[in-house]
């Protein structure tokens, strides 16, 4: 989705303002090789050339203070490219938004834990945003099977809990066997540029990933069935939850 909408397109020509990368990093108070690896990224517009001169405008000023905002939160690069991406609208349904602003309100310690590990978050305005959007409506489809929201996010909050000592590890792990046994992604020798060290990073990043989320999400298959048969089986019929579902907005 996309919080930051205005700052997302290129600037225009005969914009009153005009910034060097080199005053834009001034300005905002970041490194112009960060500048440009957000613009490698695509996290931040081209700037307009000038003649010889490429110039930022106050859209570019703008963006660059969202991105600032959420790495002080603790949000990493590819969670902001989430919330600020350049795709072009806010594909978060409204009564989603308006179940987070709720949430946020009434549930502040159960908002700070899924904030904390980067399902939701906070644009610059304040508002409560959905970051990653699978593990959240994972979370909330368990009301196919009568269980209210609140308890469905506290049992996300908590499974995350569990996973991430489990997800550092098994991360060191994977990378280090991976450089292992094939050394030549450790990448040795000179790179001709920044830049394809940063997409080498990259590539191998979402390739860990991949791997990890696949091989974790056959062996919770593998096992799930025969537990949770057998786990119902023990425990009997449950009784209706109530109250939670006033979070969630039914249409």
């Amino acid at each position: 989705m996309t919080i930051d909408r205005v700052t997302t397109g290129p600037a225009t020509a005969g914009t009153a303002v005009g910034y060097t990368v080199e005053e834009l990093a001034r300005k905002v108070g970041m490194s112009a090789r960060n500048i440009r690896a957000h613009q490698a990224r695509r996290l931040l517009a081209p700037p307009v050339r000038r003649g010889r001169v490429a110039l930022y405008d106050d859209s570019h000023v703008r963006r660059l203070e969202a991105i600032l905002t959420l790495q002080r939160q603790g949000f990493n690069l590819v969670s902001i490219e989430a919330m600020l991406g350049v795709r072009g609208g806010d594909d978060t349904p409204d009564g989603l938004t308006a179940m987070l602003q709720r949430l946020a309100a009434e549930r502040p310690a159960l908002t700070h834990a899924l904030t904390r590990h980067g399902v939701i978050g906070r644009a610059p305005d304040g508002t409560v945003r959905t970051v990653r959007p699978r593990p959240l409506r994972a979370a909330l489809d368990l009301h196919r099977v009568r269980m209210g929201t609140v308890p469905a996010l506290q049992a996300l909050s908590e499974v995350l809990d569990s996973v991430r000592p489990l997800a550092d590890e098994l991360v060191a792990e994977v990378t280090a066997r991976m450089l292992t046994l094939a050394p030549e992604l450790g990448g040795g020798g000179p790179r001709p540029s920044w830049s394809d060290g940063d997409r080498e990073t990259i590539l191998l990043t979402q390739g860990v990933v991949n791997v990890l989320t696949e091989a974790f999400r056959l062996a919770v298959e593998h096992q799930a069935e025969a537990h949770i048969a057998g786990l119902l089986e023990a425990t009997g019929p449950r009784p209706t939850p109530v109250g939670d579902d006033a979070l969630v907005d039914r249409g």
